[in-house]
């Protein structure tokens, strides 16, 4: 029987979760420029951001700047990676 390090585990974890690097720098930036009260992002995976929110409203706006907060946020990871918001109403 072998045994399997924590960390191993934590990291294959954050893989399939999709909280990489990538996800922090990407929170981070959201919450500094974005500015969409009452959304939260829950993961990044394969170009995709994925959020919450309660509110119809703060859905809306996100599905209206959609276009114009993938372009800021590819501006700050340096490249196109971010290709899709993905928000759901919990």
């Amino acid at each position: 029987m072998s045994w399997t390090r924590a960390e191993e585990i934590i990291g294959l974890l954050k893989k399939q979760l999709g909280l990489d690097e990538d996800f922090f720098v990407i929170r981070r930036i959201w919450e500094k420029e974005v500015g969409i009260s009452g959304v939260e992002i829950s993961g990044y995976k394969d170009g995709t951001i994925f959020a919450q929110t309660r509110s119809s409203t703060a859905n809306f706006e996100l599905t209206t700047r959609k276009k114009e907060i993938i372009k800021k946020l590819n501006q700050y990871v340096g490249s196109s990676k971010i290709k899709n918001i993905k928000v759901e109403i919990r």
